[in-house]
């Protein structure tokens, strides 16, 4: 006996395909602008008007556009601020009593180290010379290498300066790109001082309190 069918059951035929997820928002004139849809605006108005959204492209133009380039006078600033932590830094070292622990020592011949080398490089790039034989600091205390490259960069420094004055008072200045690289080497090289003269001024304060304990 044949089962009979219920006519309200719609048959296969007239069951309409399945939307796909996010069908029914899809722009419907994938011509307009992204932006319009983030800002609620309609695409026409925008059009009427003429203007657009800068890109990505022309924001970082327009932002390397507004920043000044690099100067005598302003590498200059900077060759004296990093000779004022080269100063902090030797009258650091030179605190009586001074000790460093291991982990100090480490960190600070390390970054020391890492700035004499970067202000060689910095007086070269300016003209000046640099001594080819540095002299051996390997069988020094270590107070007394620290101060070595210290003393190192005070001197390269000194150089420097000196070179940049007698360009700038020439009338012939660096080229742009020698005096970024000069830019970029010094904020590299007072990176390491500034670190350098605040893990000093921690060993510096325990000297100060112990001697205010036994006092």
């Amino acid at each position: 006996m044949a089962k009979e069918i219920n006519p309200d059951i719609q048959g296969p035929d007239k069951i309409d395909p399945e939307q796909p997820i996010g069908d029914q928002d899809r722009l419907k004139n994938p011509d307009q602008p992204f932006d319009s849809y983030m800002q609620g605006q309609d695409a026409n108005a925008q059009s009427s008007t003429g203007s657009t959204a800068p890109s990505p492209y022309d924001l970082a133009s327009a932002n390397a556009n507004a920043l000044p380039g690099p100067t005598m006078d302003s590498v200059k600033a900077q060759m004296e601020s990093t000779s004022g932590v080269l100063g902090d830094l030797h009258n650091q070292l030179q605190t009586k009593n001074l000790k460093l622990k291991q982990s100090q020592k480490y960190l600070l011949r390390n970054k020391l180290s890492d700035a004499s080398s970067l202000l060689d490089t910095v007086a070269k790039n300016t003209g000046a010379t640099v001594p080819e034989n540095t002299p051996n600091i390997s069988r020094q205390s270590p107070i007394a290498k620290f101060l070595s490259y210290v003393t190192n960069g005070q001197n390269r420094m000194q150089d420097a300066q000196k070179m940049i004055s007698t360009l700038g008072a020439g009338g012939k200045p660096l080229n742009p790109g020698k005096l970024l690289l000069i830019q970029v080497k010094l904020a590299k090289a007072q990176q390491e001082l500034e670190y350098s003269s605040v893990l000093l001024s921690k060993a510096v304060d325990d000297v100060k309190q112990v001697f205010n304990i036994q006092i």
